[in-house]
């Protein structure tokens, strides 16, 4: 995937790319920025703090099964994490599961729209079938952020208190069409 640059409501330049295991010791920093609510909405708990092994686990990944994205803007010539979504195969081959995480500061700016259109880019792209997650069921702007892509919300009778958001991914699209629409323009031209 190519990085996605824009700039936000305030001017700042922001990228979307893919994580890199480089980025651990910013994930790391950024994580610990959290706000207790912010934890909570993506972890399910309120983590004091971010071990090694977890942010090793967050940016060290098999690229075949998972898919990161982290949002960075530049500030003294560092690339700073604080944003950042994943989804990861659920090994069937046609589901996967979704999450994303969005600094505090930052919420509110439409930034998880783009991570989470992103998300579903790759996963059709891989041919996956559904997209799931689950969300707690007082995240109403992770929620909100859910159906406005299309996803189904349902109660999660495994976990009191979270919602289950599915979403059906439409099929790729062939690649096949582009390539004869061009030989069909050079076969005109002749």
């Amino acid at each position: 995937m190519k990085p996605q640059r824009w700039r936000a409501a305030d001017g700042t330049r922001l990228t979307l790319r893919p994580m890199l295991k480089s980025d651990a010791p910013l994930v790391k920093e950024s994580l610990g920025k959290l706000s207790s609510e912010s934890r909570r909405n993506r972890f399910f708990s309120a983590i004091r703090e971010f071990s090694d092994e977890t942010v090793h686990r967050l940016t060290h990944f098999d690229t075949a099964t998972e898919f990161a994205l982290v949002v960075v803007h530049a500030e003294k010539g560092k690339e700073i994490p604080f944003a950042g979504g994943r989804f990861v195969d659920c090994g069937d081959g046609r589901r996967c599961e979704f999450s994303l995480l969005i600094g505090d500061a930052w919420q509110g700016q439409r930034i998880g729209h783009r991570i989470l259109r992103t998300l579903i880019r790759e996963a059709v792209r891989r041919g996956l079938c559904q997209m799931e997650g689950q969300v707690l069921a007082d995240n109403r702007a992770m929620l909100k952020l859910a159906r406005a892509h299309g996803f189904m919300v349902d109660n999660n009778s495994e976990e009191a208190g979270v919602k289950l958001v599915t979403l059906d991914l439409p099929s790729p699209q062939p690649r096949i069409w582009p390539r004869l629409f061009r030989k069909m323009l050079r076969f005109g031209r002749k």
